[in-house]
């Protein structure tokens, strides 16, 4: 039934989703053109689908502590490495579109919350060797795998802290300070995805990024998308389905897009 949900959305989605010539503002243009219709291939990419497809092959077991809404998939408090990667992890389009995003804006400090075994933050991570990540996740046993793949990977720069977002996200924020990117990946329920928001919107800054996962993913997170886009300190929303981006910058007029992608 979810499936069915999910794909009635995506075809009104793609009925009424623009591409660039809609774009009103130079910013926005620009943002559309050079960065999420960009396909210029970055070396890190096959690094990391590499990884991916190694995760892909095992058949170990482990652990799953889930503090969120779980998964539509599979529900199992045991499961295999090679599930959790093809049913969690953003896919190679998502992760490339993630890298340019890093790319292009240059974050000095961002935040993921829900690292799973980290093949997104290997994209949010790898295109900016001086940007410092701090990533967060609930299962102790996932981030283990996710800490084995940055070495594998060889970036350097990724922080790691494990435990409840609920008590894990707000001491980390005391201690950065200032939040210039922020992938929020994890819980996926109305409330405390609001809830992330409004909390880290007290660390922002005016170039503060913010991207959430799976907007239309339960109708919770639709409610939850619906209020980030009506927030007074939100300005621009762009909205490709899987993926909400929301800048916060005061010389934007408040609008919201449905982009092609």
């Amino acid at each position: 039934m979810q499936k069915i949900k999910t794909l009635i959305k995506y075809i009104q989605y793609l009925l009424t989703a623009k591409d660039y010539h809609s774009a009103h503002s130079p910013f926005l243009y620009n943002f559309i053109v050079d960065v999420i219709n960009k396909k210029t291939k970055k070396p890190y990419y096959n690094r990391i689908e590499k990884i991916r497809h190694d995760l892909y092959k095992s058949n170990k077991s482990i652990n799953i502590t889930d503090f969120g809404a779980g998964s539509h998939v599979n529900k199992a408090k045991r499961r295999k490495i090679k599930d959790i990667a093809k049913n969690s992890s953003k896919n190679k389009k998502l992760g490339e579109l993630i890298y340019r995003i890093c790319e292009y804006f240059k974050p000095k400090t961002t935040v993921e919350l829900g690292t799973s075994l980290g093949i997104s933050t290997l994209y949010l991570s790898a295109p900016n060797p001086k940007t410092t990540l701090y990533t967060l996740e609930g299962c102790p046993e996932t981030l283990n795998i996710a800490k084995k793949n940055f070495e594998k990977a060889g970036i350097k720069n990724i922080v790691p802290i494990l435990g409840d977002f609920n008590y894990s996200l707000k001491p980390c924020l005391e201690k950065i300070k200032n939040v210039d990117l922020i992938f929020i990946d994890g819980n996926h329920q109305k409330k405390p995805t609001i809830s992330y928001f409004e909390t880290i919107l007290k660390y922002s800054n005016n170039e503060t990024i913010f991207i959430f996962d799976d907007i239309y993913w339960s109708s919770g997170m639709q409610e939850a998308w619906k209020y980030i886009k009506s927030h007074k300190k939100t300005t621009l929303t762009i909205d490709l389905f899987h993926l909400g981006i929301v800048f916060i910058k005061k010389e934007l007029s408040k609008e919201n897009y449905k982009i092609k992608f």
